[in-house]
């Protein structure tokens, strides 16, 4: 199910994913902040403008920007509101994390039987993806 917002963007949300609702809306937001539509110091919705858009429980959505709060990505600004908020010193250990996993993930895909070609076609069609949404 894709939701809007009234702000213009989206959020693909399904109700019979295996993914808990708020790691949907986290998962998300890294899109929209790694796709460029969102920016250091940008507004984001209220949780209560969010859980009304996406018709989910405020707790849910509230679940999510604790775990963005804890991530880095947003920054709750008592009585002015919720901002995009890329904390570089989490991204950077973040990133570090992120190049293990996938250093193990490569390493995966090679002992399966992929060829390193197969592996970079797998990356540039997510990569299409991210920015046709």
């Amino acid at each position: 199910m894709t939701k809007h917002h009234k702000g213009g963007f989206m959020f693909n949300i399904s109700f019979s994913s295996e993914i808990p609702l708020y790691m949907q809306i986290v998962d998300e937001t890294k899109s929209f902040i790694a796709a460029g539509y969102f920016k250091d110091g940008d507004k984001f919705p209220s949780v209560r403008e969010l859980s009304k858009s996406l018709s989910i429980n405020q707790t849910t959505v509230s679940k999510a920007f604790k775990e963005l709060d804890r991530l880095g990505l947003i920054e709750t600004r008592p009585g002015i509101g919720t901002f995009i908020k890329i904390d570089s010193k989490k991204l950077s250990s973040s990133k570090d994390e992120f190049e293990r996993v996938l250093v193990d993930d490569f390493k995966e895909a090679i002992f399966l039987g992929f060829s390193k070609d197969e592996i970079i076609g797998i990356f540039d069609k997510t990569e299409r993806n991210l920015y046709e949404d």
